[in-house]
């Protein structure tokens, strides 16, 4: 069983002194997008930006983390299941998602009842009649106190919860909210050798409105790492 696909979970050194600080989770950012940063067409086509031993790739990043964690729009136009498909594989992280008024439909993929934790995080208008009927099925819902969940409040209700690793998947409005308040620690960004080149395209990090280029988040590259046709960048927030 030596070459069987194994998690990819984070650095052990810099999850310890994450945990540590504070009551945040380790948050590691996920994306797949072309040459020029986007991760769908303006019409929303985005399957499959990457091939498959990205993708593959991919199930061993989301087997190593806690939970998975995606926005309402991405469940609402991909419907993914959010599941760390590997061979051997029996559990999968929970499957968690930002949804401020519990849009979600009940037929959504990740909603799936097959033993894996689920949950909804919503805002504080959430029309009590949904989270009633998602707590009926076991999906946890966690309420937070504004209309819209904010990092500085779902992180720590996350960690609460026993989640100490977040792998988000976007979209792209997710990973903007994330990278603007300092709380996303790494970044794994699978690049396909295409192109959209369209200004409505959405990009993996939404619209930072970065003004001044001192103001620009830093990163620190890992070396480039090729996977099938696809490039892998791993790096660090600084």
């Amino acid at each position: 069983m030596a070459n069987q696909p194994s998690p990819l979970t984070p650095d052990s050194g810099r999850l310890r002194r994450k945990l540590e600080r504070g009551n945040r989770p380790y948050v590691t950012l996920k994306a797949a997008s072309t040459l020029d940063g986007r991760i769908a067409t303006r019409s929303g086509a985005s399957k499959w930006i990457t091939g498959p031993d990205a993708r593959g790739h991919a199930h061993r990043l989301r087997a190593g983390h806690d939970g998975i964690l995606v926005g309402i729009e991405t469940v609402i136009v991909d419907d993914p299941r959010l599941t760390a498909r590997l061979p051997d594989r029996v559990e999968s992280p929970a499957r968690v998602v930002l949804d401020s008024k519990a849009r979600i439909r009940p037929d959504a993929r990740m909603l799936a009842e097959d033993g894996v934790r689920r949950m909804v995080v919503t805002g504080n208008a959430v029309p009590e009649r949904r989270a009633a009927a998602l707590r009926l099925r076991g999906v946890e819902v966690l309420t937070c106190s504004t209309a819209r969940p904010e990092p500085a409040e779902y992180l720590p209700m996350l960690r609460a919860a026993g989640l100490a690793t977040l792998l988000v998947e976007g979209g792209a409005r997710v990973h903007e909210n994330l990278i603007a308040h300092g709380e996303a620690d790494e970044l794994f960004l699978y690049v396909a050798p295409s192109l959209i080149g369209d200004h409505a395209a959405p990009g993996w990090c939404g619209q930072l409105g970065v003004e001044r280029l001192e103001d620009s988040p830093r990163l620190a590259f890992e070396p480039p790492q090729a996977i099938g046709e696809d490039i892998l960048l791993h790096a660090f927030f600084q």
